[in-house]
């Protein structure tokens, strides 16, 4: 009898267990994949853009260790070729879940490529962010991209150099591209040190100064505005005399612009925020480094001290493998509201984010003692509040390109307004395909 009510007992707390365990919550939506998903990114600059990507994937793994996010290394111009051949081709199990675009590349990939990026308009908020931004990142009213950095420039320079010379701080601020001039000149007699360089394959110092006028190589409706852009026009100038006066230096590509200022050849850089990360890699030249505004023409009243140098922003290929997971970290990981890694950012790489309440991020305002504790955050933050707002149109390199080109042979036959109508007649040819 005893050993019939133990059995008995026994079936009954076995039924109980199974009752309990049938009646418990699930909690399958909330449980990850069991299985590793991969989310592949391609991105450029090692100590800017490629640091921040890993350091979105390290905050977002804490939470989400099931995911792995594999950042893969390489150059803008390679990202995009490969890009726009496997899209093509339709292999999208070639291709990353997440790239960088540059905005000046943004609405040509838009255009080319529709139905082939994550439409991120009901998962950001875009007012979050400055239009001048977002609207680089949007086609026909729809989102597709998250604004990462700020192109905005400024005048970076090596205030030990200019002191050779005589100068200091206070020279440096309200400048005129003839007052630049002026001293450039006088440094390199004092000092046998050029300001800065150019590079004769690549024109940002063009592209800088249209955009600080308000002007652009195309107007709003896409229309071409080579031939009678006077920004343009002083601008070409304005590299011709830097160079004859030795000024600047040329550099060609990116390992030789990076180098020169690195290795104290030139005095100056004059980039967007970002090269501050390139900048604080020689870490013996801090306490050196200052930086001001960008110069302006004195004879265009619309020239102004605040434009723009690249800049990019992250989007989602909709086709790819892993995309669903792609977007909600990308999502998470740079939402205007994720405080604690766009602090971390600031403090770590120096990005400029284009977030419109900034008071989110009290580190905007500290001093960096690189640059001899100047709030270098805070002020490229304010600059950037009144860039012009222009239209990049869709082939920004293309017309570049076709400049370069004519702007050599222009050097050649002392013609620089000759140059502007080539270039505006082999933009109008290559727009018109």
């Amino acid at each position: 009898m005893f050993s019939f009510l133990r059995i008995f007992a026994k079936l009954l707390c076995l039924i109980a267990m199974i009752f309990l365990v049938g009646c418990a919550p699930s909690t399958q939506s909330a449980t990850p994949p069991l299985q590793t998903q991969t989310v592949d990114i391609w991105v450029w600059d090692e100590t800017f853009n490629v640091k921040a990507a890993k350091m979105a994937a390290q905050w977002y793994q804490a939470d989400h260790p099931y995911i792995s996010v594999r950042v893969e290394t390489r150059e803008r111009e390679q990202i995009l070729a490969d890009v726009k051949s496997l899209l093509s081709a339709k292999l999208y199990d070639r291709l990353p879940e997440i790239i960088m675009i540059e905005d000046y590349d943004a609405q040509e990939m838009l255009g080319k490529y529709p139905g082939e990026f994550v439409d991120l308009t009901d998962s950001i908020n875009a007012e979050a962010f400055f239009d001048y931004k977002t609207s680089l990142c949007s086609r026909n009213g729809r989102l597709y991209g998250i604004p990462f950095d700020s192109g905005v420039t400024a005048l970076f320079y090596r205030l030990d150099i200019l002191q050779q010379a005589g100068y200091g701080e206070a020279d440096m601020q309200n400048l005129t591209w003839d007052r630049f001039m002026e001293i450039g000149k006088d440094v390199y007699e004092k000092t046998g040190t050029p300001m800065l360089t150019l590079d004769p394959t690549d024109l940002p110092l063009m592209r800088m100064n249209m955009q600080s006028c308000g002007t652009w190589f195309c107007d709003s409706e896409g229309r071409i505005t080579v031939e009678d852009n006077i920004a343009l026009l002083h601008s070409l100038s304005l590299y011709e005399q830097l160079l004859k006066n030795n000024v600047a230096q040329s550099a060609i590509g990116w390992n030789e612009f990076i180098s020169a200022f690195q290795n104290g050849n030139v005095a100056c850089v004059i980039s967007g925020g970002w090269i501050i990360s390139s900048i604080k890699a020689v870490e013996e030249q801090s306490g050196l480094w200052r930086m001001a505004p960008i110069p302006v023409f004195d004879d265009l009243p619309e020239s102004t001290a605040c434009s723009n140098i690249g800049g990019s922003s992250w989007y989602i290929l909709k086709n790819t493998p892993s995309a669903t997971e792609a977007t909600r970290f990308m999502v998470s990981s740079f939402s205007p509201d994720n405080t604690d890694l766009w602090s971390k950012l600031v403090d770590e790489i120096g990005v400029i984010p284009y977030i419109r309440d900034t008071d989110q991020l009290p580190c905007l305002a500290q001093g960096d003692p690189f640059f001899g504790g100047q709030p270098v955050t805070q002020t490229l933050t304010s600059l950037a509040l009144d860039i012009p707002t222009v239209n990049y149109g869709s082939n920004t390199y293309g017309i570049e390109s076709i400049l370069q080109q004519e702007f050599q042979n222009a050097l050649i036959s002392n013609n620089l307004q000759h140059c502007l109508q080539s270039v505006q007649q082999k933009a109008e040819a290559i727009s018109a395909k």
